[in-house]
């Protein structure tokens, strides 16, 4: 969690030595006993009003204003074939440069010319949850159903707000798990990858 120094009481630095009260940072401005809350952050002390409005939808990535940056957008992707019913199976795509994923897609086709089990669309005959690799869970709780999560091609998922942001070498996690049997399913991420001057670096 992110921590703005000098702004409200959130903020303030520890002193070593001084007694720990609930709320305040331990000595040296490290773990708090209480974690703050939402009220608590507001923002104190500046020509700024506590709260600002800020939109979220569609998203509003923040780009590097970098002259030696540059900006491509690319589709990662990946997929289950076949995977066991109810079971969960984890797939995962590794980001070797920095990226912000803004939307999700994802679709399922039967591999043994079956038809769908009745009820089942091919974004419902799947759970699905995501979470990155420093263990921050993008889908908080349990999986759901595709199509509470994805969209399709035609229409994809956004994520609003700034996006989520992979820096080089970490990795998104799905977990899959399919409610029909012999079915191929595949995710795609649409990502803006940030290019430096080594292509693998901001």
């Amino acid at each position: 969690m992110s921590r703005y120094y000098g702004d409200g009481p959130y903020g303030i630095p520890g002193t070593q030595g001084v007694a720990v009260t609930p709320g305040n940072p331990v000595g040296g401005g490290g773990a708090a006993i209480n974690m703050p809350t939402r009220a608590s952050m507001a923002g104190q002390g500046t020509a700024l009003p506590p709260y600002m409005r800020v939109p979220v939808w569609p998203p509003q990535l923040l780009l590097s204003t970098n002259r030696l940056v540059g900006h491509q957008t690319r589709d990662y992707t990946g997929g289950v074939l076949n995977a066991a019913i109810n079971a969960e199976a984890v797939a995962a795509i590794q980001f070797d440069i920095p990226c912000i994923i803004y939307a999700l897609t994802a679709s399922a086709v039967t591999t043994d010319q079956a038809v769908f089990t009745p009820g089942l669309t091919p974004l419902d005959s799947f759970l699905i949850a995501l979470e990155h690799s420093n263990g921050d869970r993008l889908t908080a709780g349990q999986a759901r159903l595709g199509s509470t999560i994805c969209g399709s091609a035609r229409r994809p998922r956004m994520v609003g707000g700034n996006g989520w942001v992979f820096d080089r070498g970490s990795t998104l996690i799905v977990r899959i798990t399919p409610l029909q049997a012999n079915l191929r399913i595949d995710f795609v991420v649409e990502t803006i990858e940030e290019r430096g001057p080594t292509n693998i670096a901001r």
